[in-house]
């Protein structure tokens, strides 16, 4: 289990799968992801099972991007590691994503 942002950054390799729990768009909420790249700045990932998702697309095929940060933005509880907009309050109204990373990979 994640506890804090350097395991994080050492878990999300190229491949590495994760589940979305909570997100700022609710349309994203229970999509499964694929991270294919991963580098000190921040980490790409796909949607693996739709290939003509926007978020597949984006970034020429790397699909979308999520910036690291500093950790005062991350909380990580349960299992679950987030990430805020905000490095003081970690509520609802300021939640970037909430993802779980899945034992397994996705197709």
């Amino acid at each position: 289990m994640v506890k804090n942002l350097s395991q994080l950054k050492k878990t999300l390799k190229k491949g590495t799968c994760f589940e979305i729990t909570a997100h700022c768009r609710p349309e994203y909420v229970g999509q499964k992801r694929k991270v294919t790249v991963a580098n000190t700045q921040g980490f790409y990932s796909i949607v693996p099972e739709e290939p003509e998702c926007k978020v597949t697309l984006a970034n020429n095929g790397k699909g979308s991007v999520l910036w690291w940060s500093n950790a005062p933005y991350w909380r990580f509880k349960d299992g679950i590691c987030s990430i805020y907009c905000n490095d003081k309050q970690h509520t609802q109204e300021f939640l970037i994503m909430s993802f779980r990373i899945m034992e397994q990979e996705v197709a």
